[in-house]
């Protein structure tokens, strides 16, 4: 994949390209796991995805949200080689997801961080989350309570 600017980029290629610069080197069930954290955000409208549900590109690029992203981390600027059989994975693990052929293995995991940090100080309380999967790195929580729904954005 060449490098371009994301918002010449469709959705399908920034989850992609998010998934590959997050967890390229995690086993394939860990690729799936941060695709489905993504489309899980995706499906709400709230603060993640400027209260726009059903954007991929909203919620990915929703600044600080996914560390690969972020102007001062080392993946930002890597994009991979189109013969990276990681890249190949994504790509497939991607479009599995986005259609609908593979089945959530985070059970509804809004969140993701890597197991070598301790739990995010910017979640609040550790207690208010649901891990849902451990798998290679990667470890995935939902919070206990439903999301509040944002008020009518029409008003």
């Amino acid at each position: 994949m060449k490098a371009t600017s994301y918002a010449s980029m469709s959705d399908l290629q920034l989850l992609e390209l998010c998934i590959w610069r997050e967890a390229r080197g995690e086993v394939y069930d860990g690729k799936r796991g941060v695709a489905h954290v993504i489309v899980n955000r995706s499906r709400k409208p709230n603060w993640w995805n400027y209260r726009r549900a059903g954007i991929l590109a909203n919620v990915i690029l929703y600044p600080y949200q996914f560390s690969s992203f972020n102007p001062t981390d080392l993946n930002q600027g890597k994009w991979p080689a189109d013969d990276d059989p990681s890249w190949a994975e994504c790509c497939a693990v991607a479009l599995a997801v986005t259609n609908g052929s593979d089945e959530d293995n985070t059970d509804g995991a809004l969140y993701y961080f890597d197991s070598s940090i301790d739990f995010p100080v910017a979640w609040g309380n550790p207690s208010d989350y649901i891990e849902t999967l451990d798998i290679g790195h990667l470890r995935f929580f939902k919070p206990k309570a439903a999301i509040i729904e944002p008020a009518n954005l029409e008003d």
